[in-house]
């Protein structure tokens, strides 16, 4: 389609007139759904590479669930960790279930990154095109991108909860008794656990319970993760003369940045949704480890202590960190590559006559 458009000129008449020709411009319906192709791409992207570390993480986070921790004067007692540490676990996994083991929920969690983050980042992406997150200086504000960014999550997280209780169930899942850790599902595809929810528990209790944990986590890590991108993303392009030659520079710079920054506050949240997900349930879809997020504080505080918390909190602090750097970058550099590709498409034409 040709959007044409004239530009002002205050020349006298008779002088030449430049007209632009947008070629190809985008609808209303679909600029939306492009920024939300854009997030769900760059999420992806990421997931393909941090899959084996998210395994290990969920992993180390229920073993040992609910079990008390061992008194100093009886640790030679206790049993052997079968997983101390992420590339440990890693290897663990692939060495007892097999090489493939360690992508297992592989399609659950790319849908789930499809649906989730992209919804997160698109409507971002949409809530900042309409200068909602900009302060009465039309500057970033880093308070506003944090709501934006919670507001962003939350739906984000609500939308593809069920896709991320079908990835915890199989990532979960070990055929090895040895190495098993939490309530084994033994679900070994995503269909067999959709349809036996689905038909046990249904739509609303079952696909979507535990919601609420992901909201929380969702919702957190995208606050701290867009304020802060945003905001040092800001700092730096200020502090260089020359913004467009370090734009990707400046890109990676933020990124790893706002994972080191936003990874540590969300390792605790992080284990609480791994508990909420990964328990069993009955058949109205209510826990019966956790019934909701503060009963699940309450008993991982009084079974395993102030460290049952922050059990796993290395590898989340890994996986977010990787993760986050991974999707901003090429979030970042999508949109950049979009916006370029739209300019490439505008042209004048010149009308000049004397």
């Amino acid at each position: 389609m040709l959007t044409p458009g004239v530009q002002e000129d205050d020349s006298p008449p008779g002088h030449r007139v430049d007209v632009v020709v947008e070629v190809g411009g985008e609808s209303g319906a679909e600029r939306p759904m492009a920024e939300i192709l854009i997030g769900a791409a760059a999420s992806c992207s990421a997931s393909l590479l941090t899959h084996p570390i998210e395994v290990a993480k969920i992993r180390i986070q229920l073993q040992g669930e609910l079990q008390p921790p061992v008194k100093r004067k009886d640790r030679t007692k206790q049993p052997r960790l079968v997983y101390r540490n992420v590339p440990q676990a890693i290897y663990t996994v692939a060495r007892y279930d097999g090489l493939l083991a360690i992508y297992r929920g592989l399609l659950p969690g790319l849908g789930y990154q499809l649906l989730a983050n992209g919804l997160r980042l698109g409507i971002f992406q949409i809530i900042e095109d309409f200068g909602f997150t900009l302060d009465e200086n039309l500057e970033p504000s880093i308070r506003l991108s944090a709501i934006s960014g919670a507001v962003s999550g939350a739906v984000g997280a609500f939308a593809g909860s069920p896709l991320f209780l079908l990835k915890t169930h199989m990532q979960v899942y070990s055929a090895t008794a040895s190495i098993a850790v939490g309530y084994q599902h033994g679900f070994l595809t995503a269909r067999s656990a959709f349809m036996h929810i689905y038909r046990t528990q249904g739509l609303w209790n079952g696909l979507w319970r535990a919601t609420s944990s992901n909201i929380l986590r969702i919702s957190t890590g995208s606050a701290l993760q867009m304020s802060t991108f945003i905001g040092l993303k800001t700092l730096l392009n200020t502090a260089v003369e020359n913004r467009e030659r370090y734009f990707f520079i400046n890109t990676v710079l933020a990124a790893i940045m706002s994972g080191l920054i936003s990874a540590p506050p969300i390792a605790m949240v992080d284990v609480l949704r791994a508990r909420m997900y990964a328990q069993p349930s009955d058949s109205m879809g209510r826990g019966l480890y956790y019934r909701n997020i503060w009963d699940c504080i309450r008993k991982i505080k009084r079974t395993e202590g102030l460290r049952g918390l922050s059990k796993g909190a290395g590898g989340a602090f890994l996986y977010t960190l990787v993760t986050s750097s991974i999707t901003l970058i090429s979030w970042d550099e999508l949109k950049s590559a979009r916006r370029e590709r739209r300019h490439s498409r505008d042209y004048y034409i010149d009308f000049g006559y004397q």
